[in-house]
């Protein structure tokens, strides 16, 4: 059974890592996201005040972050109208 939605307008305020915004048809297949995040003092959350901090990161690493993701993860999406 089709089910038809009309949309007049979609509104995006923001999209991060490994996201879309997909209209119509469409197939979206085995999505892998990496990524590496050096947070000197945490995530502050909120109505926050800290005050005189000194931040320092080491990383000294030559290689960040090796990644070898050869998968393949296959797809059995089908639509139909």
């Amino acid at each position: 059974m089709a089910v038809i939605i009309n949309m007049i307008a979609i509104n995006v305020n923001s999209q991060t890592t490994n996201s879309a915004v997909a209209i119509g048809e469409n197939e979206q297949a085995a999505w892998t996201s990496h990524n590496k995040s050096n947070f000197g003092n945490g995530v502050f959350v909120g109505n926050t005040l800290a005050p005189n901090n000194i931040i320092i990161i080491s990383d000294n690493d030559i290689i960040d972050m090796p990644v070898n993701d050869n998968d393949f993860v296959p797809s059995g999406q089908n639509q139909q109208a």
